[in-house]
């Protein structure tokens, strides 16, 4: 027999509380269950499209969409940039919402535009011509009437903006602005045309890519130009310049968040940093039908995969150009054509178009019995040019 001692109490035995058992059991329920979720969404197509089509409502049809009316008689010069889709006519930039309501219109004295947009920022140019604007949200920042024929526009991030111009003595002229319209310097070409442009995304440097046609072989070259010392006419200003191998024609530049440039030729894709340059694809070696730079910090490639002699798949593929990380999609038909603006992807197949974002996801799946021509888009909001509609996708 025990005996206590005087003040000892026997201890009671602790129940077990079975509200927190159900809670825990719960939570590592659905947490197998998300995972299982999060593995079959991401690695097998038909579950993913079964979901994207019939419980996430991906698939829009062209029936049900928003619209804005348009002349099927006149050109239809459109544009989509930040969260609107813009229609330049008669010096009119009339601005619309994602519901096809006019929000405002900018007296815009342009006639054969060149757009560019990079976030909430749009660079409109006359081709051919000397006017040129920075419009920010709905409102116009600056505009300026240059000398010469502008030919090409850029505009990275911040506002700032790259023309390249030509019609005057030299071969090629590039002038640079900041985003409140500041001149900042002209760099004259006198024997080379100049394809692209870039501007890093902390303004430092200009990227210039040219071309010369001249020899018996094209010979392309990137021209690095710091930004402060061309203003301060420093003989030093050009940092480097990168002698690409001859015959490779270049096409196109775009800096990555890294300030390293992507730089695509005719026959492949290089990484150029600090006139170092490496080579990341060559068309030559698989099936490659679209390749593009102008993702944000990406660049894609579509590409046919053969899997026997009857059975082939199509894949698009999106490479960080920092860490070359690879998402993939699968893609059901061949692509008619493709298009990019700031981290969006449309996929032309037909009768519909896919809308994929950066990270490999689709994000809308756009249905119609009418082959689709023109499309507009930016990362939030997408057009799809009709004879007499532009029909509006939200994404």
């Amino acid at each position: 027999m025990e005996c206590l001692g005087k003040g000892n109490k026997i201890k009671p035995k602790k129940e077990l509380n079975k509200k927190k058992i159900w809670k825990l059991a719960i939570i590592i329920i659905f947490t197998i269950l998300f995972i299982a979720f999060a593995v079959l969404y991401t690695k097998n197509y038909e579950f993913r499209n079964f979901f994207d089509k019939y419980i996430f409502r991906k698939e829009v049809y062209s029936d049900n969409l928003s619209y804005i009316q348009v002349d099927s008689s006149k050109n239809i010069n459109a544009f989509a940039y930040s969260k609107y889709i813009v229609i330049l006519d008669q010096n009119q930039l009339k601005i619309y919402n994602k519901y096809g309501n006019e929000e405002h219109i900018l007296d815009v004295e342009i006639s054969n535009p060149i757009f560019e947009a990079n976030d909430e920022y749009l660079c409109i140019a006359e081709k051919g011509g000397q006017k040129i604007y920075l419009i920010s949200n709905k409102n116009i920042v600056w505009q300026k009437e240059i000398e010469g024929n502008i030919s090409n526009i850029n505009i990275n991030k911040n506002g700032y903006v790259s023309a390249i111009i030509s019609g005057t003595s030299y071969k090629s002229v590039v002038q640079i602005f900041d985003s409140k319209g500041n001149y900042l310097f002209k760099k004259y070409l006198a024997a080379t045309n100049v394809i692209d442009t870039d501007i890093s995304n902390d303004n430092k440097y200009l990227a210039i890519a040219e071309a010369n046609f001249s020899g018996i072989v094209v010979q392309s070259n990137i021209k690095v130009i710091s930004i402060q010392e061309a203003q301060n006419n420093s003989a030093e200003s050009i940092k480097y310049t990168y002698i690409a191998n001859p015959d490779d024609l270049i096409i196109n530049i775009k800096y990555n968040n890294k300030n390293e440039l992507i730089c695509m030729y005719d026959t492949h894709i290089d990484l150029l940093k600090e006139n170092q340059s490496t080579e990341l694809i060559d068309f030559e070696d698989e099936n490659l039908l679209f390749a593009d730079i102008n993702l944000s910090n990406k660049f894609m490639k579509i590409i046919q995969k053969n899997e026997g002699i009857l059975n082939s798949e199509i894949e698009l593929q999106i490479i960080n150009s920092d860490n070359q990380n690879v998402n993939t999609c699968k893609v059901e038909n061949t692509p008619k054509k493709v298009h990019i603006q700031d981290d969006m992807i449309a996929i032309n197949l037909g009768t519909s178009v896919l809308f994929v974002n950066d990270s490999g996801w689709l994000v809308k799946k756009y249905q119609s019995n009418e082959e689709v021509q023109k499309i507009v888009l930016c990362n939030d909001i997408a057009g799809i040019i009709c004879k007499d509609k532009i029909k509006i996708i939200s994404l």
